[in-house]
């Protein structure tokens, strides 16, 4: 799955770039816009989680092939029949019946049980797999919506900017009519009061923005700090509109659970032949003194599992039963998920039609309401006052959209990083339809 970036949308954005630019003007000298993308990359090459389920991987996968050997065989150096009491008390050298012995020892582990532990390490890589998989989604699901949430915050200061010039005509406006003998000197007063309270607005969105880079500065480092690049085209994932088993089963939270079901099922392998135990063979070479001749002995050992049913049936039982708990858990995982993206999915879509009401309808006639008041004032027909209260519903209209788009934004993010992105050579202008 891959991300479109489309190009900037109109002049209103630019002005953006160009306020962030006054405000800090080594960037736009000294550093390129930071895209999405690259935020991506940057908190994938830095995500630790990722990097500990990686030597968790390794780890599994070593002791799989250790899994599938033998064990050491044991040697024996011994003494026997040394004298206790007489003369040659505690000489191994004088008596006859003194034997000095050496011996091998091997435990001949089943192939079935040495393979049954292999893929016991087997599952637990895949269930570590699923889960640095699960980690480096999160970690890109949590640079994107940072990234965004930067993006929105600086916006909101494009749009104060934007009312500010708008009340300095409106403080035009009621100095002109002051002059012509149209309008009070409190319009006046009025207006530039109107311009201190926006002041205040603007302080907090500036706020926003610091809070919001350094939260960005979590995931991607001084990256942060740089202009951003073009924000994507918020349009809902092709992959949703199927969420049968097997898209869901893609999706690292039910590959991580479904890993863990591998697991159980595994250790149930391993608990089944436990049950069978192994025969250990010993090799032993004695000497004894001149007058006896040296001699070889061969042992075989077996375990006897006296109580069967209350020890190896009980273990297989308790393995069965974590088992059957996995599958239960992933199906769950399963089902929860395919709700949650149902409903993720209707709400993205609703955000978007309300987003296109606010573009196409609301925002429009709000400013056209304010700039009807203006002119009105201006030919002396209209009050301030009735100026200054389109103004302020036009701002909160612009705002209430942009805060409506950055939440739809946040829920994009989150759909589309369920999987985590490749990060090596990723091209910039294709999205991908699967997860």
């Amino acid at each position: 799955m891959f991300l479109r970036f489309p190009l900037a949308r109109g002049r209103r954005w630019s002005l953006a770039l160009s306020l962030i630019a006054a405000a800090h003007p080594g960037w736009a000298q000294s550093a390129a816009p930071l895209s999405l993308q690259e935020a991506v990359v940057l908190a994938s090459a830095h995500a630790s989680d990722a990097e500990t389920s990686r030597a968790a991987i390794q780890s599994a996968l070593e002791m799989a092939v250790a899994g599938r050997q033998l064990p050491d065989p044991v040697l024996k150096v011994g003494v026997n029949n040394v004298p206790a009491d007489g003369r040659d008390r505690y000489s191994i050298g004088t008596e006859s019946m003194t034997m000095r012995s050496i011996s091998e020892k091997q435990e001949l582990t089943r192939s079935a049980k040495r393979e049954a532990r292999a893929r016991r390490f087997e599952a637990e890589a895949s269930s570590a797999q699923a889960q640095r998989t699960a980690a480096l989604a999160a970690v890109q699901r949590g640079a994107a919506q940072a990234w965004l949430d930067r993006l929105y915050a600086e916006r909101a200061t494009v749009v104060l900017a934007e009312q500010a010039q708008s009340i300095g005509l409106m403080i035009d406006a009621a100095r002109a009519a002051y002059r012509g003998n149209r309008g009070p000197r409190t319009d006046i007063l009025t207006a530039e009061l109107e311009l201190q309270q926006l002041r205040d607005r603007e302080d907090e969105a500036r706020a926003a923005v610091s809070t919001a880079r350094a939260m960005l500065q979590r995931w991607v480092g001084d990256a942060a700090v740089r202009p951003l690049g073009d924000s994507p085209t918020l349009a809902i994932p092709a992959w949703l509109a199927n969420l049968d088993g097997s898209v869901v089963s893609q999706l690292p939270d039910v590959a991580t659970a479904e890993a863990q079901v591998g697991v159980a099922e595994a250790e149930g392998s391993v608990a089944r032949e436990n049950r069978i135990p192994d025969v250990s063979v010993e090799l032993m070479y004695s000497q004894r003194g001149p007058a006896y001749s040296n001699m070889v002995s061969v042992n075989l050992s077996l375990p006897l599992p006296w109580d069967r049913k209350n020890r190896q049936d009980r273990e297989l039982a308790a393995k069965l039963s974590q088992a059957d708990a996995a599958r239960a858990q992933a199906e769950a995982v399963r089902r929860g998920l395919q709700g949650q993206l149902r409903g993720k999915r209707a709400e993205l879509g609703l955000n978007q039609s309300r987003l296109e009401r606010y573009r196409d309808v609301t925002v429009p006639l709000a400013r056209t309401q304010t700039e009807a008041a203006l002119t009105a004032y201006r030919a002396g027909a209209g009050t301030l006052s009735a100026v200054a209260d389109a103004s302020r519903k036009a701002l909160n209209l612009s705002l209430e959209r942009l805060k409506l788009e950055a939440a739809t934004a946040r829920l994009w993010a989150e759909l589309n990083f369920l999987m985590p992105l490749a990060t090596e050579a990723m091209p910039a202008s294709t999205q991908g339809d699967q997860p």
